[in-house]
C-alpha cells in the first residue's frame, strides 16, 4: 500500500507540505481475514516542512483512521483489542486473541485499557451509592451510580464518609442521594451535600427487619424443640422455595447414639470447667486441641441441650419433600419411581437419600400421618416475614401454634408484618410509621427496638423511600458487574485497573 494524496499537514504547525524528503517501509499488523493473520506493507513517506518558524524539520506521514506515531498496529485491530481487554480482561483476551489469529500478551491488553481517557464525571442530579469488596473483610471501595442511565460515574478508593463529602462538594448539582442505612454515606451525604435529598433502599430495609426476627426467633429457640400438635395437610406436599432442613435425632437408624452427640456431651463439662476455673478461651483450646471458635461455641451455650439442638437437626436436602410419604401410602413404594418424581418438583439428590429415608418405612415404622415441617430459627423467621397469603394451611396453623406457647414470638410476628407491609406497599402515611415504630419501642423485643431506633435515626431517608420511585436496584446491579470484573482479573489487579474497566466496560 501507499498513499495517494498529494500533501500532508505537519503535526507540529499543521503546515501542508508536499515536497517528499524520503520513503520508508511500515508493517502494520491488521485484523485476521478468514482466520488468517494479515499484514499491511505501507510505502510511507517523510515529508519536509516548509515552514521555517516551526521547530520540526521532517514529519512522517499518518494516513487518517489507519496509523497513529509508532504503531505496528492498524487503528482498527487497536480498537478491536481495546474491546477485548475490556471484555475480558488480560489473560483470558489473550487466550481469545489466540484462537483469533491475532497475536498479542496480556500485558498489552492491560496496556490498552490504561492508555484510554477516564471519563470525567458529567452532571449527576441523582446518585447511588454503595460499597463492594476489594478484598473481602479487609479492603472496601465506594461506586457511584447515575441513577438517570444507571451507568457508573466514579470510584472511590474507600468507603468513608470523609472521601464521599469532598466528591460531593464537588458535584453540587446532586439532589437525589439513594444509599443504604450505612452510616458513613449518610454522614458523608449530610456533610457534602446538604441540600441533597436522601433515600433509603426498601430492600435493605426488609433485609434489616428479617434479621432482626431472625435473632429474636434464635433468643426463643428453646420455643421450637417441643413437637407441634398440628395435623398436616395432605395436599401440603410443596416444599417451600430455599429453605430445606430435616430432623435427625440423637440415634440413628440403628438405635445407637450417634458419634457427634457423644462428642459433643464429653466437651461441655471439661470446657465449661475450665471457664468457671478463669483459663482463656485460647488457653482452653490450646490445652483441649480444639479451636477457638469451638470452644466459644461452647462456652456461650447456657447448656448441653441447646448445642444439641444444631447437632441433631442437620439440613436435608429431601426433609421438605413430604410427597413421599403421601406417594408410599398410596401404594408406590419404589425409590427410582420416587426420585424422579420429587426431582421434577427441584430434588437434587441421589436415590440413595431417597433409600435412606424410605428405610423406616420397609421396616415397618410408618408414621399415620405427613411429617410436619422440621422447626428451625431460618424456617420460622421465613414463615414471619412472608406475606401471609403465601403460607400454605400447614405453615399457618404451625405459626400460630407457635405464637401461643411465646407472647414474644406473637408480639414480634405482628410487627414485623405491620413493618414489612408498609415497606412493601410503599404507604405514605408518615404518622402511621411513627405509631408503630412507637408500638416497638413500648412493647416489642430488644432486637426489633434497636431496629426501630436505627429507622427513628435515619427517618426522613426512610419516608423518602416510601414515597418516592427511588431504589438503590442499579446500584446493587453494578455492585455485581464488579465481582464477575474481579473475577476475570483472578484479584491481581490493581484499584487503577479496576476503576477503569468499571468505568469504561460496556
Amino acid at each position: 500500500m501507499r498513499s495517494t494524496v498529494g500533501s500532508a499537514a505537519c503535526p507540529g504547525c499543521g503546515w501542508r507540505s508536499s515536497r517528499v524528503h524520503c520513503y520508508y517501509q511500515r508493517c502494520l499488523a491488521d485484523r485476521p481475514v478468514a482466520g488468517r493473520r494479515a499484514r499491511l506493507d505501507l510505502r510511507a513517506r517523510r515529508l519536509v516542512c516548509d515552514n521555517g518558524s516551526c521547530g520540526r524539520r521532517t514529519f512522517a506521514e499518518q494516513i487518517p483512521d489507519l496509523t497513529r506515531r509508532h504503531a505496528r498496529r492498524t487503528n482498527a485491530l487497536t480498537a478491536q483489542l481495546t474491546d477485548i481487554a475490556l471484555f475480558l480482561g488480560g489473560r483470558a483476551g489473550a487466550n481469545l486473541c489466540g484462537r483469533m489469529a491475532v497475536t498479542t500478551c496480556k500485558d498489552t491488553l492491560l496496556r490498552l485499557i490504561r492508555a484510554l481517557p477516564v471519563p470525567a464525571a458529567e452532571s449527576v442530579p441523582c446518585l447511588g451509592v454503595d460499597e463492594f469488596a476489594v478484598r473481602r473483610g479487609r479492603t472496601y471501595a465506594t461506586i457511584l451510580v447515575d441513577m438517570t442511565t444507571r451507568r457508573p460515574v466514579d470510584v472511590l478508593a474507600d468507603r468513608t464518609a470523609h472521601t464521599f463529602a469532598a466528591w460531593l462538594r464537588e458535584h453540587p448539582e446532586v439532589s437525589v442521594v439513594c444509599r443504604d442505612r450505612a452510616g458513613s454515606f449518610r454522614d458523608g451525604a449530610h456533610a457534602g451535600a446538604p441540600q441533597a435529598r436522601q433515600v433509603a433502599d426498601t430492600w435493605h430495609l426488609l433485609h434489616n427487619l428479617a434479621e432482626a426476627v431472625e435473632r429474636v426467633v434464635g433468643r426463643h429457640r428453646a420455643d421450637l424443640r417441643e413437637p407441634l400438635t398440628v395435623r398436616a395437610n395432605q395436599d401440603d406436599t410443596r416444599p417451600p422455595a430455599g429453605v430445606r432442613h430435616a430432623a435427625l435425632g440423637e440415634l440413628d437408624v440403628h438405635g445407637r447414639q450417634r458419634p457427634l452427640v457423644a462428642r459433643t456431651r464429653e466437651r461441655h463439662q471439661p470446657i465449661h470447667e475450665r471457664i468457671e476455673r478463669g483459663d482463656s478461651l485460647r488457653a482452653i483450646a490450646r490445652e483441649l486441641r480444639l479451636s477457638r471458635g469451638t470452644v466459644l461455641r461452647f462456652a456461650r451455650a447456657a447448656d448441653v441441650e441447646q448445642l444439641l439442638v444444631a447437632a441433631t437437626n442437620r439440613p436435608s436436602v429431601i426433609d421438605d419433600y413430604r410427597l413421599l410419604h403421601h406417594r408410599w401410602m398410596e401404594g408406590c413404594t419404589n425409590a427410582a419411581a420416587l426420585t424422579r418424581e420429587i426431582q421434577q418438583l427441584g430434588y437434587r439428590g441421589d436415590i440413595d437419600t431417597v433409600r435412606h429415608r424410605l428405610r423406616p418405612y420397609r421396616t415397618g415404622t410408618i408414621p399415620t400421618d405427613a411429617p410436619l415441617p422440621h422447626l428451625t430459627v431460618r424456617r420460622v423467621t421465613d414463615w414471619i416475614m412472608r406475606r401471609p397469603e403465601h403460607l400454605t394451611e400447614t405453615e399457618r396453623k404451625c405459626l400460630g401454634e407457635l405464637c401461643e406457647r411465646s407472647p414474644a414470638l406473637t408480639t414480634t410476628t405482628e410487627y414485623a408484618r405491620r413493618l414489612a407491609a408498609m415497606v412493601r406497599e410503599r404507604r405514605s402515611e408518615h404518622l402511621a410509621l411513627d405509631v408503630r415504630l412507637a408500638d416497638v419501642r413500648l412493647d416489642g423485643q430488644r432486637e426489633l427496638r434497636t431496629l426501630a431506633a436505627g429507622i427513628r435515626r435515619d427517618r426522613a431517608a426512610v419516608l423518602a423511600a416510601l414515597t418516592t420511585p427511588f431504589t438503590s436496584g442499579a446500584v446493587e446491579g453494578n455492585v455485581t458487574r464488579i465481582k464477575l470484573l474481579k473475577r476475570q482479573m483472578y484479584g491481581r489487579a490493581n484499584f487503577d485497573l479496576l476503576r477503569r474497566r468499571i468505568l469504561l466496560s460496556p
